[in-house]
């Protein structure tokens, strides 16, 4: 005889089967919708014909800047590219291409004079401006018991100050062209990571300074958008030999300043390591990543008539870029789950073997 608790349980079972079907199946939905979402979104876009205004891309030497550069070029944007070394490799591949629309000119985002001097060129060619995409920067590991006051600032001076006093030079230019700052940070803008605060805090600052200028600009018709890139270092110049070489001797001149504690305390090992992760992160069993998605991003952000303030491009040579998908998450989630995630992926609670 079948009791009423019995099929009082079995409803139960299959309310539950039900449920936990319509859920899967919403799941299912809501992903299929993101996916078609995504790929369509590109190709039905509206886009803006810029005419030939220019496009003014700092840091051109090498990497995403230098990729930029060439790829608005082809497509026939008037294009100012600043370069730190105009005697470098980078520099002489763009010389190449020069035109009456295509100008390699040099530029230090550090020194005043440079970006006084770059704003006085674009202005006398005529063409006006359009955007200003600030791409220059460097990337600098270092606890901060070891790293000094001076490499601080000297990274915060080329990140952060040197955007700053781009945009606060060209953005005249820009407003009246009711045109594009574009703003190149990183995934790791939006969460802390062990031995990099010398980096991290100047994209935290690029991330606030964009949203404020963003904010700023709307009565006036500017947009304003934040590139994030994941891990991409195998794409850039941030592990390249010339960076590698001035990494060196940041990280003796971070021992060299040291006290006999912190020395003792960490040891040279500790040191050693700090370079050791920057050479080798750079490349996976020799390959490189394609910088193509990044500079997809950027042309979007320039052209598109509703461009999105952030675009958080995944990198690395897995399926997933766990450093974009952090930064997805980073904000939602209890600090002693995120700082648990961190320690697990970087090892930072115990000194390297």
């Amino acid at each position: 005889m079948v009791s009423f608790e019995n099929v009082f349980t079995l409803c139960l079972i299959l309310l539950n089967v039900y449920f936990v079907y319509i859920y899967w199946i919403y799941i299912l939905g809501i992903s299929i919708f993101y996916f078609v979402f995504r790929v369509t979104r590109y190709n039905f876009r509206q886009t803006l014909d810029i005419g030939r205004k220019g496009v003014v891309i700092t840091g051109c030497d090498t990497g995403f800047g230098h990729s930029l550069a060439k790829r608005l070029n082809e497509w026939g944007y008037t294009v100012y590219a600043g370069v730190l070394n105009e005697e470098g490799p980078g520099a002489k591949v763009l010389q190449s291409h020069q035109s009456d629309r295509f100008h390699v000119v040099k530029l230090d985002v550090t020194k005043d004079e440079d970006v006084q001097q770059l704003l006085e060129y674009v202005s006398g060619t005529g063409k006006g401006l359009w955007a200003v995409v600030n791409n220059a920067g460097m990337n600098f590991p270092g606890d901060v018991e070891l790293a000094t006051v001076d490499q601080y600032k000297k990274c915060a001076e080329v990140n952060l100050f040197g955007m700053i006093r781009v945009i606060k030079a060209f953005l005249p230019h820009v407003r009246k062209s009711k045109g594009r700052i574009v703003n190149m940070s990183s995934v790791m803008g939006r969460f802390a990571w062990p031995s990099g605060s010398v980096y991290t805090i100047t994209k935290h600052g690029i991330e606030n300074m964009s949203d404020s200028l963003r904010i700023e600009m709307k009565k006036f018709g500017v947009k304003v958008s934040v590139i994030e890139p994941g891990q991409f270092s195998s794409a850039t110049s941030v592990c390249g030999p010339d960076q590698l070489k001035r990494l060196k001797k940041e990280i003796d001149y971070m021992w060299e300043q040291a006290t006999e504690d912190v020395r003792q305390t960490y040891g040279r090992a500790y040191f050693d390591a700090l370079y050791h992760s920057m050479k080798t992160i750079g490349t996976e069993d020799g390959r490189k990543l394609s910088v193509g998605p990044v500079i997809n991003a950027i042309e979007d952000a320039l052209i598109n008539v509703k461009p999105k303030a952030r675009y958080v491009v995944g990198g690395s040579f897995s399926i997933v870029d766990h450093l974009a998908v952090l930064a997805k998450m980073y904000s939602f989630l209890p600090e002693f789950v995120s700082d648990w995630i961190i320690e697990r992926m970087t090892g930072c609670g115990s000194f390297p073997r």
